[in-house]
């Protein structure tokens, strides 16, 4: 028998892995929605549209949620494809297997950073897996990057990119803002433009239709964000040195998913070095195609504000839009190659052949999103995200979902409200409830759920038995099952607790309550 040598053995061509990758991602995703259990924040959206009876009813929910109304619209209509979160879950993995496939039929990127980038933490994990709506910014963002040569006949999908994304999320508006300021830059410092846009007969059709739906959606976007009485709340004055480092410590999460210890000046100061150094690499890399350098300023500018001013973000789903906006205008620059200003093109630290070329500090940095994203994604079939679905599982198995639940904190155990498909009594709406309602609730400390117990039970006296459902910061949480706390007019007895959950905060604790009749 002959063994072929290595170098004899022939390897499938690029066509093969441009078909193959986008394949394997989009069925490791099916799987992956079968599988995953939502945590709080994927369930509020669910809840939101599932408790709607018609449109009316839909905003009246999805006003207190902070968020504009897009992503409850698409899964009001997508809501009884199975009738289950589920259903969510599908529409999910719809919105963010279209993207990449986009990503992968349009992009000017080589075989290596597409693969780097499909199962990169983002495009992967956060905004694919966990299903939430920044998956319709990454679309969107994509639709746009895809089209962009379309400017030259019409502005109307460009209008309908910037009015959807306003009404997806409130960081999403800056994506919006920077293909709007990209639109109009061109419109007036670029005489080429406006010559072949006045070609289309209509052009003054178009460019008002367009105007028109812009705008329109700007305002019902505005509109959806303000329902919240506490939506606009400045987080720092207006010099503060070690804030201005943490919002850039914001764009160096984008690059290479790490934030700095805040704590810690050294660490802000080194990590902003850091940032200030890519930044500059990727600058001057599509700094010859003007577009792509207004494009990706204006939307740095406006998400910088956005952070220092209004609200700083708490996760890696919010410093990713940074991660978006540095992509796509890489994008449009290597897109336009042929349209792009001549240069200087000195020898430096940044040009092709040194380390910090741009290419290379970005296979550099996709590399680590890979590693990352893959182990979120090999985690989340390994270990639930959270525990609400195993909980709803368990009181079901019990014959317990028709019980009276007293549940603390609403904004956590709403998972499990979710997947037992009721509402709950949340002492933070002092009333029923399912999702948060952050304009409408009251915030309360852990160490009064026991004084609210009370009330409960004074406010329904002829209820004598309840399951208490309490989620991680419980401070009974050590109760252990069988263990019982009495106090003057009631008792509370630890049933169960389930912590095998990825995410600390979705761990719940079940207990009855039993009122003492003397």
């Amino acid at each position: 028998m002959e063994f072929k040598r290595i170098n004899q053995i022939q390897l499938p061509d690029k066509n093969f892995y441009e078909i193959f990758l986008p394949i394997l991602f989009i069925v490791i995703g099916l799987f992956g929605a079968f599988n995953h259990a939502l945590w709080r924040d994927e369930m509020q959206g669910w809840l939101v549209a599932w408790q709607s009876d018609n449109l009316i009813d839909l905003w009246k929910n999805n006003a207190p949620s902070g968020h504009p109304i897009l992503w409850s619209l698409l899964i009001y209509f997508s809501k009884n494809i199975t009738g289950t979160p589920i259903s969510m879950q599908l529409l999910h993995w719809v919105l963010g297997s279209s993207a990449i496939l986009i990503f992968w039929r349009f992009s000017p990127f080589n075989l290596l950073t597409k693969s780097l980038f499909t199962f990169g933490y983002f495009p992967f994990w956060e905004y694919f897996f966990v299903s939430r709506h920044y998956v319709i910014a990454e679309l969107i963002i994509f639709i746009f990057c895809s089209i962009y040569h379309l400017k030259e006949r019409t502005y109307i999908p460009f209008a309908l990119c910037i009015g959807l994304l306003a009404n997806t999320q409130a960081l999403s508006w800056s994506l919006a803002f920077a293909i709007g300021m990209t639109l109009v830059f061109d419109w007036f410092v670029n005489p080429h433009q406006r010559e072949n846009y006045k070609r289309n007969k209509n052009w003054i059709n178009d460019l008002v239709s367009s105007v028109a739906i812009s705008f329109t959606l700007l305002c019902f976007g505005a509109f959806s964000l303000f329902q919240v009485r506490d939506s606009v709340k400045l987080v720092a004055p207006f010099l503060d040195f070690r804030h201005f480092l943490r919002v850039l410590g914001q764009l160096f999460g984008g690059y290479v998913l790490i934030i700095p210890d805040s704590s810690s000046l050294i660490d802000l100061g080194l990590c902003a070095l850091v940032t200030l150094f890519l930044l500059a690499s990727t600058v001057i890399f599509i700094r010859s195609y003007t577009p792509s350098l207004i494009f990706f300023f204006s939307g740095l500018i406006f998400l910088f504000i956005f952070n220092y001013f209004l609200y700083l973000g708490i996760g890696s789903r919010h410093y990713g839009y940074y991660f978006l906006l540095i992509i796509s205008a890489v994008w449009l620059s290597i897109s336009n190659r042929d349209q792009q200003s001549t240069s200087s093109q000195k020898q430096n630290l940044f040009t092709k052949g040194n380390i910090f070329y741009f290419p290379g500090l970005l296979t550099i940095c996709l590399s680590i999103h890979m590693v990352v994203g893959v182990h979120m994604v090999l985690n989340d079939f390994l270990l639930p995200y959270s525990s609400g679905k195993e909980t709803a599982q368990y009181i079901q198995s019990k014959g317990w979902q028709d019980y009276p639940i007293f549940a603390t904190r609403d904004v956590e155990v709403a998972t499990v409200s979710g997947y037992l498909d009721r509402e709950f009594y949340f002492p933070e709406l002092n009333g029923p409830g399912s999702y948060a309602q952050w304009a409408n609730r009251v915030s309360l400390e852990r160490t009064e759920t026991l004084a609210e117990v009370q009330v409960y039970l004074d406010k329904f006296p002829q209820l004598n038995k309840f399951l208490l459902l309490l989620s991680k910061g419980s401070s009974i949480k050590n109760l252990e099952p069988g263990e019982s706390l009495y106090f003057d007019q009631f008792t509370v007895i630890a049933d169960s607790k389930f912590e095998n959950s990825y995410h600390p905060s979705e761990r719940f604790y079940l207990y009855w309550v039993e009122r003492i009749i003397d």
